[in-house]
């Protein structure tokens, strides 16, 4: 008899599963199911921090940041309503809906401690709608390219993202999340490795929310136009959602807050927290240490 062959286990994925064994998972209602948080434990008496993911993403988003922050703060993911392993809204879902379920099982998760939210393009929408319920238990909001500003041009050339199909086999979708991802999450195409292509390629997989129809609103501006917590806006110099005019965007949010603080990170696409994720992380840091409690 010939013994079955030991399959190795893809080394991406063991990565993956060593950073999420070490957290808490936490689980609220989310309509007829669960939303999933995952905590890591920083140290004692740190700031907290919740990162919240783009369009079509997980927590996975922030892969490349979740370490380094845990060194200097208590560190909380989300998994939005219909993506990552959280359960869908309501059908014929809108924007309020998403926002209801993501401000209750915050209250719940962070049990009245003081908290900050870094938020990422679709999770930047949530976020500022949220802050408007969260008080000042939210104690800053840090927005990493931002959309729903309103009907202006987003788009500088950007070509239009490939549509997988149901017959391409796993090779041709991996070969076309990683054109997806140079059109629209890095600007130097070398930097996406494997890694970025798996999380791609797996949050995809799982995305069941449409966000792209709300990019357009002005979801955003009129959340943070609304509250008061300290707030900080980031974009890569050349995110792609954000083109032509990243830099314009500066007076749009002043036009509702004008203390807010505005950076663009150089040789940076729109997933800058992993293409810039030193750059990013450091940023955040930052930003958080100017913001807490002391």
């Amino acid at each position: 008899m010939v013994a079955n062959p030991v399959v190795a286990a893809n080394p991406i994925e063991q990565s993956l599963q060593r950073l999420e064994r070490v957290a808490r998972k936490i689980t609220t209602t989310c309509h007829n199911g669960e939303m999933v948080y995952r905590r890591w434990e920083g140290p004692a008496d740190a700031e907290t921090v919740l990162l919240v993911h783009g369009g079509s993403g997980s927590w996975l988003h922030w892969y490349r940041n979740i370490a380094f922050l845990q060194q200097h703060c208590h560190v909380i993911t989300v998994d939005l309503p219909g993506l990552g392993d959280s359960a869908d809204p309501p059908p014929d879902y809108t924007a309020s809906d998403v926002v209801d379920i993501f401000v209750n099982g915050t209250v719940d998760v962070m049990k009245g401690t003081a908290f900050h939210i870094a938020a990422f393009s679709w999770g930047c929408a949530i976020s500022s709608q949220a802050a408007i319920h969260l008080g000042t238990q939210l104690q800053s909001l840090l927005l990493i390219g931002p959309a729903s500003l309103g009907d202006i041009p987003r788009r500088g050339g950007m070509k239009p993202l490939i549509r997988r199909t149901p017959e391409m086999s796993p090779s041709e979708v991996q070969a076309t999340n990683r054109r997806n991802l140079a059109r629209l999450m890095f600007c130097d195409e070398s930097r996406i490795d494997d890694t970025a292509v798996y999380i791609q390629t797996r949050n995809t997989q799982k995305a069941r929310f449409n966000s792209p129809q709300f990019a357009r609103t002005k979801l955003v501006l009129e959340g943070v136009g609304r509250t008061h917590s300290p707030l900080k806006v980031l974009y890569g110099q050349f995110d792609a959602p954000g083109l032509p005019n990243i830099a314009g965007k500066e007076d749009l949010f002043k036009a509702v807050r004008d203390d807010v603080e505005f950076e663009i990170i150089a040789d940076a696409g729109h997933w800058l927290q992993y293409e810039q994720a030193d750059a990013c992380n450091e940023a955040i840091l930052q930003w958080l240490t100017k913001n807490g409690r002391t």
